[in-house]
């Protein structure tokens, strides 16, 4: 943490009449306090275990979902924050299909809050239970389910003296366990969409590639509208005549037919329409927004 961030979040917490609020430590833009709503986002890189992670603390609101799907796109895994006194809304349900339309792998699941049980076994296997069922129906499947108080710092760091019947990971552990990333050019396709410019009669569908390899002739599908589109050209200002292009570059992409894409809309091969995605480490914060988490 940098020098003086803890004593800034404290001193912001206190002018707001609040407890410490650690969702400060993420929440960049004085709007974003003041509001208690993640608006744009903000990456954090921290050390466990000999690894680099970096936190992607992106929103997650309905009004923000496209900001979500630009910030957790190149997202290892997914941390799913669920409130557990109230289990899958309407929120966890919006993040899951979202988690699954990216790919994301590997999931853990936070059940959070799990004080307002008193960490009950019985109420807190009944929102596992309820979780479980939205992620199977999703095909995502979840490599540890958490309960937790984040506020108090049970089962995050180091293990819950009120809830010694659980016998799973920490949530530190848990994502000390995901595994090492593959190379990202092996990974499926994947392009969030930055803009969309038009230079005369043309237009060019802009953004990062986060993973994969794309090819002039690949047909592609378009996330959030479910449209296809054949890629006739790959633009950029280096290697122009290339037609390939892959993970870590910024292209241009001019799609026959002209279809418009969105900002935040993700890009992925048509031949992955009906099979489950894989992408790199998401985060998904409860009730106020979501972040993703990289490691390297």
């Amino acid at each position: 943490m940098q020098d003086g961030k803890l004593a800034q979040i404290v001193e912001s917490s206190r002018k707001r009449g609040l407890a410490v609020e650690w969702s400060f430590l993420l929440d960049s833009l004085q709007i974003e306090r003041d509001q208690g709503v993640t608006v744009d986002s903000t990456r954090i890189p921290f050390h466990l275990g000999g690894r680099e992670f970096v936190i992607v603390d992106a929103p997650g609101h309905r009004q923000f979902l496209r900001n979500m799907i630009t910030g957790a796109a190149d997202a290892e895994a997914a941390v799913l924050v669920v409130d557990a006194l109230e289990g899958a809304q309407e929120q966890t349900r919006r993040h899951a299909m979202l988690l699954r339309l990216i790919g994301i792998r590997h999931v853990i699941v936070l059940l959070n809050k799990s004080d307002l049980l008193d960490f009950d076994q019985t109420k807190i296997a009944q929102a596992e239970r309820d979780v479980r069922d939205l992620l199977g129906r999703l095909e995502i499947t979840v490599e540890a389910f958490v309960p937790a108080s984040a506020r108090d710092g049970d089962n995050i760091a180091s293990r819950s003296e009120r809830a010694p019947w659980y016998a799973g990971p920490t949530l530190v552990e848990a994502l000390a366990a995901v595994p090492a990333p593959a190379s990202r050019l092996a990974l499926d396709f994947r392009m969030p969409v930055q803009d969309v410019y038009r230079f005369d009669d043309v237009r060019y569908v802009a953004g990062r590639i986060e993973r994969g390899v794309i090819r002039a002739g690949d047909r592609i599908m378009i996330g959030l509208q479910g449209q296809q589109a054949t890629v006739a050209e790959i633009c950029r200002w280096h290697a122009p005549e290339n037609p390939v292009a892959g993970a870590g570059e910024s292209i241009a992409l001019r799609l026959e037919p002209d279809l418009v894409p969105d900002r935040g809309d993700l890009l992925f091969h048509a031949h992955e329409a009906g099979k489950r995605r894989s992408v790199r480490l998401a985060f998904v914060l409860v009730c106020s927004g979501c972040a993703a988490i990289r490691c390297v």
